[in-house]
């Protein structure tokens, strides 16, 4: 038994470890049994089992039987639908078809492959970036990611297995009528279901892509549940199959009493469509109920009190804010009510992605991003801009909370709104663009450790918060009192992102480093430590505290510090502050380690791809096209001092791509303490700062202030 293991059981209450005990032992008779019926050749359902498990035996015969319960798209509708689209995403029906037809044709870009010919049939088990193929007879729990140190990836079999891709053979099927998109749609869903029997192969091993795949199935269905190409015999599999798959997301919940995450979240969304969606099974007022309490229940446990998810990661809170939106929108369709505390805390996850919107729309991907979606409702005409650009999310959420700001916010991304709202989304967007501009201003999230300093174009997000999950840290980087620059509609400082999980551990490792972020390191060693080969689990040493935050018109201040360094022999706690000056927009960072001993330090800034730099005596000008910053280190200016390092930094905005960087390397030494202080300023032109004039002015005003918190 690990030393981590012995304890965390001594830390456990015991009511809650005793609970642990008896669910891990149900789980392990239910797991024997289930493993004995499949190798017996008894997992699936027949028909003979299908019809008794239904309330109704005739609804097959009627093909409209399914429009029981309510669903966001109807083929009523469906002439209205597409005229919106039409006119507030001109873009969108071309772009649609084009993607329908790759589908088609068997072509899939998925994360970070490029389009690859799969081939027919599709081959369901195989990472096709790599060539592994899992076996599709060996039962579900024997599978398993790459062991250290990677070498292929099971997140590729899951992500194609999400289906994601069947709304997007619907949305053309509504552009065109053409049935060669309803014929494709049936052909790979009875594919898959042949090709994947239940509880055997790589498809089945996690839950949550069980449950993306039932919600992604009823969004295809919706839109060919009156085609003439699905027969009854279709009809009958594909319930059956959606039945198997329900039973099975019910006995193998990511639950556990010390920690949820998304992924159980999902577990429940996909209860809750299948509940909600198929009210002719008997199990579905279990599966409706059961989803709908727990909904309320993670909504408390895993979203903070300011409106952020708690997994410290600004895609994950993407992934999150998307499945309960979806969710609860389905749900108050039906007839559910949700409680105020419910709706109050959905709607402040909206607040926050409306102030981590960056100036030309995307957002910091601080922590971890896989490009989980729970469905994609449009394809992207940039197609990395998808994972990170949060807009559509306030415009689906705009009409269920009347909020005009976030209509506004949303700029042009309305078209995935559409498919929840129907034709009222014209009226939205009509209503948005002819509102006068509003930028966000400055803004707070201190659960989550969110810091916005805003002012017009420029803007900066700081991250001072915990590790997440409760401590875990599963989806956590060591980026605390990191940060990310923009200006000008422009990124210069960023964040280098996540790339992969386990298909590389050491590039898994790399990317959630305290060196790929924009922060400091003592002596070479990480914040917050990790071991290499546990990808999801992340120490807390830093545990960060912000000791002041002051917005005011003229200025932003933010002052925080960790600890992630006193567990050194010679302890040193890293504190950092920022200023944002509104009246002339240049930065000040102020950084001071204080402790014992003499230390290493080194001071890491990663620019954006875009960004071409030149070192100069007075520090390092960035250039972007005809706009210029510069990045100084006022103790190094004229004595040479602190030189940086230039490297060739690996940038990843998507999971799985790649591209270059540079990356800005400084160091020193330490002798109980060190101060540097840093400047971001913009100047129109690459001429000289006038320096000397520019502290002496800037000075004055951020001195009085910096004395407050440092010796």
């Amino acid at each position: 038994m690990s030393l981590s293991l012995s304890k965390k059981l001594l830390t456990t209450p015991p009511p809650i470890l005793w609970q642990k005990i008896r669910r891990r032992l149900k789980r392990q008779v239910r797991q024997t049994w289930a493993r004995l019926e499949t190798r017996l050749g008894r997992a699936g359902v027949s028909d003979r089992e299908f019809f008794r498990a239904i309330t109704r035996p005739d609804f097959l015969a009627d093909g409209r039987a399914r429009r029981q319960a309510r669903f966001f798209i109807d083929p009523a509708d469906r002439t209205g639908v597409i005229s919106t689209l039409r006119t507030v995403c001109p873009a969108i029906e071309p772009a649609t078809i084009a993607a329908a037809d790759r589908v088609c044709d068997h072509i899939f870009d998925l994360l970070g492959s490029g389009p690859v010919y799969l081939g027919h049939p599709i081959d369901w088990h195989t990472d096709f970036k790599t060539g592994h193929r899992w076996e599709p007879t060996a039962f579900y729990l024997d599978l398993a990611p790459a062991p250290y140190p990677g070498g292929y990836d099971i997140k590729v079999p899951w992500e194609l297995s999400r289906c994601q891709h069947f709304a997007w053979l619907g949305q053309a099927y509504w552009f065109t009528s053409d049935e060669k998109y309803a014929r494709e749609f049936a052909a790979q869903v009875a594919d898959w279901i042949a090709h994947n029997p239940p509880r055997q192969g790589v498809n089945w091993v996690c839950t949550m892509d069980v449950a993306i795949r039932a919600v992604n199935w009823l969004w295809g269905y919706a839109f060919f549940q009156d085609s003439p190409s699905l027969s009854d015999d279709f009809r009958l599999d594909f319930l059956k199959s959606l039945l198997i798959h329900g039973r099975h997301i019910v006995a193998n919940l990511e639950y556990s009493e010390t920690l949820t995450s998304n992924h159980y979240l999902s577990n429940i969304v996909g209860l809750v469509y299948l509940g909600i969606l198929l009210p002719e099974f008997k199990e579905a007022e279990k599966w409706r109920s059961f989803g709908l309490q727990e909904l309320e229940k993670e909504m408390l446990k895993q979203v903070y009190p300011d409106g952020v998810d708690f997994e410290a990661s600004t895609a994950y809170h993407r992934l999150v804010t998307e499945m309960f939106l979806s969710a609860t929108l389905l749900a108050r369709l039906n007839g559910h009510t949700f409680s105020p505390a419910y709706m109050a805390r959905l709607e402040r996850m909206l607040e926050f992605i409306l102030h981590l919107t960056k100036p030309d729309g995307t957002v910091p991907l601080f922590g971890d991003n896989d490009n989980g979606r729970l469905h994609r409702l449009k394809v992207w005409d940039d197609p990395p801009r998808e994972w990170r650009d949060f807009r559509y999310l306030l415009a689906v959420a705009a009409p269920l909370f009347n909020r005009p700001d976030f209509a506004r916010a949303a700029g042009d991304q309305w078209a995935e709104a559409v498919w929840f709202w129907g034709t009222t989304v014209h009226d939205w967007r009509v209503q948005a663009d002819a509102a006068p501009p509003e930028l966000p201003h400055s803004a707070v999230f201190p659960q989550a450790g969110i810091y916005i300093l805003r002012h017009n174009d420029f803007y900066l997000a700081v991250d001072a918060g915990p590790n997440g999950q409760n401590d875990n840290g599963g989806h956590a980087h060591n980026d605390v009192l990191s940060f990310e620059l923009s200006a000008f509609g422009r990124d210069w400082i960023v964040d280098p992102g996540t790339y992969v999980y386990t298909a590389d551990y050491a590039a898994r490792n790399r990317f959630r480093a305290t060196a790929a972020h924009n922060t400091v390191m003592v002596d070479g060693q990480e914040q917050n430590r990790f071991d290499e080969r546990l990808l999801f689990r992340m120490q807390a040493d830093a545990r960060p505290r912000v000791q002041a935050w002051q917005s005011t018109p003229a200025y932003d201040l933010l002052v925080a510090e960790h600890y992630g360094y006193t567990r050194l022999p010679e302890p040193v706690t890293h504190r950092r502050a920022f200023y944002l000056d509104k009246t002339e927009s240049f930065c000040w960072i102020r950084d001071e380690l204080a402790g014992t001993g003499q230390h290493r330090v080194e001071w890491f800034f990663h620019f954006h791809q875009g960004v071409q730099y030149q070192l100069d005596t007075q520090g390092v000008l960035l250039k972007q096209e005809q706009h210029c910053m510069w990045l100084i280190s006022l103790e190094c200016i004229d004595a040479k001092k602190l030189p940086p390092i230039v490297n060739i930094d690996k940038q990843s905005n998507s999971y799985g791509q790649v591209c270059p960087g540079i990356m800005l390397h400084y160091y020193d030494t330490m002798n109980n303490s060190l101060t540097r202080n840093w400047l971001l300023y913009h100047k129109p032109d690459d001429t000289h700062l006038l320096l000397p004039d520019c502290l002496k002015r800037w000075t004055q005003r951020v001195a009085p202030l910096f004395r407050q918190f440092f010796s």
